[in-house]
Parts: structure tokens; sequence; C-alpha cells
């Protein structure tokens, strides 16, 4: 992809490491970007013009057939649906490029039979904006943070015990189970097939899942999980149904005894937390109260301004992906043919140390993996490329 007027230098370093390394664009292939009208307008789905014209014309200097739907149906609460012309255009496609809140992957689950059943290779973009684009998060090489991905994985090994705490009150113990759990319910074989393993790179696998910037390692299976757990923000896909803000203005205690969620302690978001999972158990049964899987984010440079990204709820799924969060995922209930959905709420650690066997993970929010040697050789590859350190500011 050449300079062009209009198109910052820093968005292009962007784009081309996106298409060239994520995507992998290749000539002939039908390309296929979605994205959601409202989020041009304030709506949640997050998204301009400009970042999708720029990656449709990438995708065109590549040789590769760019097609771009814009769709505008408004999201139901738990009876989410793909729209039928947008689920037509994703199996006509040899890729998907998902410029979206609302229709993700994690969550629904017949996006996700699209990607793994179908074979469609799903890319999650979360830079969707051009000031996104041209930030040091969009710009950090996408080899790099895959990498960073791969070794914060490994400790996870399965039948060895960890530890978690911090000094705001948690402290967690268990156990690393096999990927996909202890059980061989619905959700289990399904993760297995989402997750085959805890250190296999994306494109081991097919590669039928790819977000971009990298986000997280896959989710860890835990068993004899015992303790306190306590956090301040979420994921913001499902805080949004919870009714609060993905920051708390009161922390969240969770207290955990066998795995499952017996106390729920705090303030507003506490008691709006609670209401939500009794009225989920309605729906998914005692699931909801399961506490059983654990990860984290992977990229050193996931966090960008308020002006770069004036919606909060976008602004949190970036940071999410921050190497200092620790994820625990509260709740952890099958769907089921009557709710085909993943009830995916997550409770973020920012400062907590874990430990799994002898290996340190976190230290105090700090991930080790950044100190690998297998990670440091591939940040020696990008010196003019933000990497392990965050860039300096000029204010």
């Amino acid at each position: 992809m050449s300079a062009a007027p209009g198109v910052p230098k820093a968005a292009m370093t962007a784009i081309n490491d996106f298409l060239d390394n994520c995507v992998r664009v290749e000539p002939g292939q039908e390309i296929l970007l979605l994205a959601h009208v409202d989020g041009l307008y304030g709506g949640d789905n997050v998204v301009d013009q400009d970042a999708i014209g720029w990656i449709q014309s990438g995708i065109a200097a590549r040789g590769a057939n760019p097609s771009v739907l814009w769709i505008d149906e408004p999201m139901k609460p738990h009876a989410w649906r793909i729209p039928p012309a947008a689920k037509a255009a994703i199996r006509a496609s040899d890729i998907l490029i998902l410029n979206s809140l609302d229709l993700e992957l994690e969550e629904n689950v017949e996006m996700k039979d699209l990607a793994f059943r179908d074979h469609i290779p799903h890319v999650r973009n979360f830079a969707t904006t051009a000031p996104l684009l041209c930030t040091a998060w969009a710009r950090t090489p996408y080899e790099l943070v895959s990498q960073i991905r791969h070794e914060a994985s490994l400790p996870f090994v399965p039948g060895f015990s960890w530890e978690m705490w911090d000094d705001r009150g948690t402290q967690m113990t268990g156990v690393v189970l096999p990927p996909g759990g202890a059980d061989q319910g619905v959700a289990a074989e399904s993760t297995r097939v989402f997750f085959p393993a805890y250190d296999v790179w994306r494109h081991e696998y097919g590669g039928y899942y790819r977000p971009w910037p990298e986000w997280v390692f896959p989710p860890i299976s835990m068993g004899d999980v015992n303790g306190t757990c306590v956090f301040d923000c979420m994921l913001s896909y499902w805080s949004r149904f919870i009714g609060i803000s993905p920051y708390f203005s009161s922390p969240i205690k969770l207290v955990v005894e066998d795995s499952r969620i017996v106390g729920i302690e705090g303030g507003e978001e506490a008691e709006a937390l609670k209401r939500f999972l009794v009225k989920m158990k309605e729906i998914l049964g005692d699931g909801v109260y399961r506490f059983d899987h654990l990860h984290g984010g992977v990229h050193p440079q996931a966090s960008v301004s308020p002006y770069q990204c004036p919606n909060i709820l976008h602004r949190r799924m970036i940071e999410h992906a921050h190497t200092c969060n620790i994820h625990v995922h509260v709740g952890a209930p099958d769907w089921t043919p009557s709710y085909n959905y993943w009830m995916h709420c997550t409770g973020d650690l920012r400062t907590a140390s874990l430990r799994v066997g002898d290996n340190l993970v976190w230290d105090r929010g700090y991930l080790t993996a950044l100190d690998s040697p297998a990670v440091k050789a591939v940040a020696t590859k990008y010196p003019d490329r933000p990497g392990l350190q965050p860039e300096p500011r000029s204010w």
C-alpha cells in the first residue's frame, strides 16, 4: 500500500501490518467488511468511513476484492441475530472483517458457527476509526503481540495449582484444568474446538478467529477455585445488559467456594450484578454462578485517550486487552438451543499477582511474559514501531 493524500503514515503502518500479517490478503480473495450505520452517529458500534475506506483501498491494492456492507438493525438484547443479508454475504466471502460491538464471535454462537463450521475466517477489527488507526496500540507489530499471547499462555499447564492475590482483598487458589474443563457439556465441546490447547498460535488451528490488534490469550479452565476476588471494571459488552458502566464507582467483591460464586458485595454495581444473575439464572440455570475460567490481556500498548476514542464502551474494550489485566469470568453457563449466546461477563483485575506452579505470571499487574527472550527477540525486529514500553507523550 503506497502513500496516498489524506492517509496519515501512522495509519498506513497499522493498515499494512493488519492486511499483510493478520488478514493475510491474497489476490483474488473475496473479503467482506461489515459495519453498522449507527456507529457513525454515536451508537455503540464505533466506526468511521475513513477507516473502512482506507482498509478497503488496501485490500484492493493487494489484488483482492473488497466489499463493504453497512447494516442498520437495532440490537434486541437477549435476542441477538445476524441479519439474513449479512449472513448470506459472510457465507459468500473468503474472509470477514468485522467492525462491530453487537455482532461478534465471542458471545454469539451463530457467528461462531459461521467461523468454525463454515470455515470462514472472522477477523475482528477493534481499530475501527481513523484516530484509532493512528495510535501506538494499532501500530504495535502484530507479530510482537502474537508472540506475547503465545508466551503468556505457556505457564498454564493442566494439573498445576495457582494462586492470585492483590492489595485490594483478592486472595484465590485453584488448579488448572485441561482445555474445555472437567465436564463434557455443550460449552466444553465447543471450547475444545475454539481453543484446542492453551499454547497454540491462531494460525495453527486454521485462523478462523483473528482479533486485531491482538486481544487476549484463551480462557483457562480452572477447578477447585476458592477465595475472594475484587475488581472495579469489566468487559463492556455485557456491562450494558447489567445496566452499569464498565468502570465502577465501587469495587465488586466476589466470594467463591468450590468454583461457585456464593457472595457478591459492594455498591450499586454489585447490586445490579446480583439482579442480573438472578434474571439470567431463570434462563440458563445455576451455571450463571460458576467461577471456573481465567485469562488475561496481551497488548502492552492497549490504552487510548478519550480524545482518540470518546466512546467509553469501546475504550474499555481496548483496555481489556492490556497486559496488566487479569480477566475472571463471572458465571460460565452453557448456551442452549433457546438461548444461543454465551454469557461472558468478566471482572478485570489490573494490579494483581498470579502464580502458576513456580511461575509468577503476573507481578502486581506486570505480565512477566514481556521479559521472555522470544518476545524481546521479536521486539528488536521493529525498532521504529511501538513495542514493550509505553510511548513517551509530548505533553
